[in-house]
């Protein structure tokens, strides 16, 4: 069994990927909204390393 780490399937060894965070604003009438937000980030599987195991 191999013990060498691997290339990260999540990122594809380039230790960067896309996240988005859902939320809903409220508006002072009452209605809501969506609201995403997008950023490249670390990636959360090999915390930037790009590689696993």
């Amino acid at each position: 069994m191999s013990t060498d780490p691997q290339r990260c399937a999540a990122c594809g060894g380039s230790g960067v990927t896309e996240h988005a965070e859902h939320t809903v604003q409220t508006g002072p009438d009452g209605t809501q909204t969506p609201v995403v937000r997008s950023w490249t980030g670390s990636c959360g599987t090999c915390h930037g390393s790009g590689t696993v195991g």
